[in-house]
Order: structure tokens, then C-alpha cells, then sequence
């Protein structure tokens, strides 16, 4: 019976996995996963837009500055669910099934775990971490009534359904991913209108972050239901009997998760340095840059989708020896991804100032917005490139690599040219320190990925 099992299970994967077109398979991973991003862009821009028909700097103002709060709910996310799923497609690629399902197991736990308390600091420290945050005496109640409902209620909704989406993805269920993903940003985005505009509840902010926490618990909801249903056939496990704290398991899932959890949690520094400069300017600075990240997550979004989607076909070809389809796998990839945000880009600058009016009427946000926009459209080609290499660490299970890219992309590069910037070109400066940053990155990928490539080659 276990032999008949790990059979068909072999003649599954390997379909997609082994057989399949690389671009047909590039496309059945990624498109999936980009559309998912999408309507996660939208549901991101919804927020945004609805708190912005209030036409209240304040309310949309708050939504910026708790921003950073939600964005480290990616480094429990990318920590469980980066991490075991890069390490449960390496299992899969050497066909050890028993091994995927701890794996799966582990990561579902140790992410609930940390949500948990994730959710629970953030209640118990709130004075500090909105005093952080860079709220004033004007914005501090708005910000902490969007916090209360997306972290304090919300922490463990928002990222287990996530974490969830990667586990499932991981072994090629990239529709059920998506699908997943996408239920709950669409209920947010019928919900935003209802709880915010003054024609349903009218709660401004506070009302987007009910909706949120909503459209998490839905989303959540739909991953254990298809787990249960798909129980059977599939390696993805949450039975609490998998669970152990085996060595090698948990420490291949951190030896990705930990540099990709640092990579977020740099982020969020960096994300909340700009802010607190931003601030200085005033809450119209703060809502301006605030819509401005609103739209540039959409190729942003893009890109992080397109690396996602490729990450179980990377990791399964580099784990079972096939580096010449790795190869070709990533380089197709490379040349769609690029070729699509090049063209964002143009459409980004020409259009700017029509891209900020859409969010707000205030002349003064949409003065700073066409500008800023302007300054971070032009760093999203070479964003692309780098997402592209990180995601091929990580599926490789090179986190030192991934770690390195993130230590150089915040710590040495983006963060020090805010300051500089900043500086020399006070406020407006802001918008290019990300360009910076990630010219310089994207050269060192195109180096780093050539030579995995080259001892790859040599290897096999």
C-alpha cells in the first residue's frame, strides 16, 4: 500500500516537475501566484483609496504609519512559511515524502506559536510601539484603532493564512494557493466601502483594519478546509502528531526562514526610518508617500509573485540533480519578469501625477506623490532581478546568500541614502534611496546567479 502510495505520488510530481515545458510550467506556478499578488495589491490599494474618499490626511495618514507593523508580520511568514516550503520541494525533489509532511508540520506550528505572541506583544507594548512608529499627537488614536483590529485581533489570521498559502504552493498546488489567497483579499475588498465611508459604518481607518481582519479569517479558514478535504493525496500535514522537534528539520527550515525573516525585519526598519523622516514634513508628506507605496507594490507584488511561483520548481530540479532546467527555468523567468516591469516603469513616470489623483483630491498629497512615485518607479526593473536571485537562494536552501543580499540592500545601501539623500535633497531625496540600492543589487545578482549556474554545470 505505501508503495503504491509513493508511486503515484512520484508520478505527480514528476509531471510537472521533471516532464512539463519550462514555460508552460513557469506559467502554471507563476501566473497563479501573480494573480494572487495581484488582487493582494488591490486589496493593499483598497485600504488606501476608501480611507483616501474620507479626504482626511489623518486617517490615511494612519494607515501609513502601521504599516511597518504589518509588513513584520512577514518575517513569521517568511520564516515558517519561506523556510518550509523551500525545504519541504528539496524533500520532495529527493522523494522523501515522510520527511515533507514533518516538515509541513513543524512550520505550521512554530508559525502559530510565534503569531500568537506576536499578537500579544503588540497588545502589551502598544504605547511604545506607536511612539515608534512615528505617530503624532494627531495621528496616534487613528493608527492605534486600525492597529487593534489588524494586529492585536488580526496577527494570527494574517499570517497563518499565508504561511498556509506557501505550504500548499510548495508541492505545485499553486491555483489552491492562489485561490486561497485571493478569497480573502476580494472579501476585504467588498468589505472596505461597508466599514469605512460614511454610508456603512463610517469607522475611517479603524474600519479597513476590521475588514482586514475579516478577510484573513476567511482565507484561513478556506487552507484548513482544503487540507482536511485533500487529506489523502496530499504531503501537506497539520496533524499535531508530525510535529517534532527534529534537528535537521528545524534546522533546514531556519537555515532559509532565518535570513528571509532578517530580510523582512530589515524591511520594516527601513520602511519605519522613512516614515519618521517623512513625518517631519507633515501628515499631507505621510499620506502622499503613504499612496505612493500603495502603487508601487504593484510590480513590486509582481515580481515577489513571479520569484514565489518558480521557488518550488527551482528547489525541486536543484534537490533532484536536473540544474541544466533549473537553469533554464530561471532564465525564462528572468526575461518575462523583466521585460513586464520595464514597461510598469514608463507607465509609472508618465502617469504619475494621474496615478496619485485617483487616491486623493488634496493638491498638496498629490504635489509630493507625483514626485515621489517618479523617484521609486525607476529602481522596480532592478527590483525585479533581485527578487528573482533571492528567491533562487532560498529555493536552493542558500540562505547565507539571501541573508548577505538583505544585509547589503538595507543596512549598507538603502538605509544610509535616506540620511544622505534626505540631506542634500530634503524630503523628495526619499524616493530615490530604494533606486540606489537596488542598481547595485541587481549587478551583484546577475553575477551571483551566473556562477551557481557555472559550478552547476561543472557539478553535474
Amino acid at each position: 500500500m505505501a508503495d503504491t502510495a509513493k508511486q503515484s505520488m512520484d508520478e505527480q510530481k514528476a509531471e510537472l516537475f521533471e516532464r512539463m515545458p519550462i514555460p508552460r510550467a513557469v506559467m502554471k506556478m507563476a501566473v497563479p501566484t501573480v494573480l494572487s499578488s495581484l488582487v493582494m495589491v488591490i486589496y493593499n490599494l483598497a485600504d488606501t483609496y476608501f480611507v483616501g474618499m474620507l479626504n482626511d490626511p489623518i486617517e490615511n495618514a494612519a494607515v501609513t504609519l502601521a504599516a511597518p507593523v504589518l509588513l513584520a508580520f512577514n518575517a513569521v511568514i517568511n520564516l515558517f512559511g519561506v523556510g518550509g516550503s523551500s525545504l519541504m520541494s528539496r524533500y520532495l525533489g529527493k522523494k522523501e515524502y515522510e520527511a515533507v509532511r514533518k516538515s509541513s508540520a513543524a512550520s505550521f506550528y512554530c508559525a502559530l506559536f510565534l503569531s500568537v505572541l506576536f499578537s500579544l506583544a503588540a497588545g502589551i507594548f502598544h504605547a511604545q510601539l506607536l511612539g515608534i512608529l512615528g505617530t503624532t499627537e494627531d495621528t496616534v488614536a487613528a493608527t492605534w484603532e486600525y492597529l487593534r483590529w489588524t494586529t492585536i485581533c488580526g496577527a494570527v489570521p494574517a499570517i497563518m493564512n499565508v504561511v498556509l498559502a506557501n505550504l500548499v504552493r510548495s508541492e505545485g498546488a499553486s491555483l489552491h494557493a492562489s485561490i486561497g489567497t485571493m478569497s480573502g483579499c476580494i472579501l476585504n475588498i467588498i468589505l472596505d466601502p461597508i466599514f469605512i465611508l460614511p454610508f456603512g459604518f463610517g469607522m475611517g481607518a479603524a474600519g479597513a483594519g476590521l475588514a482586514t481582519f475579516l478577510s484573513n479569517c476567511v482565507a484561513c479558514t478556506y487552507f484548513l478546509i482544503l487540507i482536511w478535504i485533500r487529506r489523502k493525496k496530499t504531503c501537506v500535514c497539520i496533524d499535531p502528531r508530525r510535529f517534532s522537534f527534529d534537528r535537521e528539520i528545524l534546522g533546514g527550515i531556519c537555515a532559509v526562514g532565518i535570513p528571509a525573516a532578517i530580510q523582512n525585519l530589515l524591511n520594516v526598519t527601513s520602511m519605519t526610518v522613512l516614515n519618521n523622516f517623512t513625518s517631519s514634513y507633515g501628515s499631507n508628506a505621510v499620506a502622499a508617500m503613504g499612496i505612493t507605496q500603495k502603487i508601487n507594490m504593484i510590480p513590486m507584488y509582481i515580481s515577489m509573485g513571479i520569484s514565489q511561483g518558480i521557488m518550488p520548481l527551482v528547489g525541486y530540479n536543484y534537490a533532484s540533480g536536473n540544474r541544466d532546467r533549473m537553469k533554464k527555468t530561471v532564465t525564462f523567468t528572468a526575461k518575462i519578469g523583466v521585460s513586464f516591469v520595464v514597461l510598469m516603469t514608463i507607465v509609472y513616470y508618465i502617469g504619475a501625477e494621474i496615478l496619485i489623483r485617483l487616491f486623493m483630491k488634496n493638491e498638496e498629497v498629490i504635489a509630493y506623490g507625483k514626485h515621489f512615485l517618479r523617484g521609486m518607479c525607476l529602481g522596480i526593473t532592478f527590483l525585479n532581478v533581485d527578487f528573482l536571485a533571492v528567491g533562487v537562494f532560498q529555493a536552493c536552501g542558500m540562505g547565507t546568500k539571501s541573508l548577505v543580499f538583505a544585509i547589503l540592500r538595507k543596512v549598507v545601501l538603502e538605509i544610509p541614502a535616506l540620511f544622505i539623500l534626505n540631506h542634500f535633497w530634503p524630503l523628495y531625496g526619499l524616493a530615490y534611496a530604494q533606486t540606489c540600492a537596488e542598481v547595485i543589487l541587481a549587478i551583484a545578482a546577475v553575477i551571483l546567479l551566473g556562477r551557481i549556474f557555472r559550478e552547476n554545470k561543472a557539478a553535474s
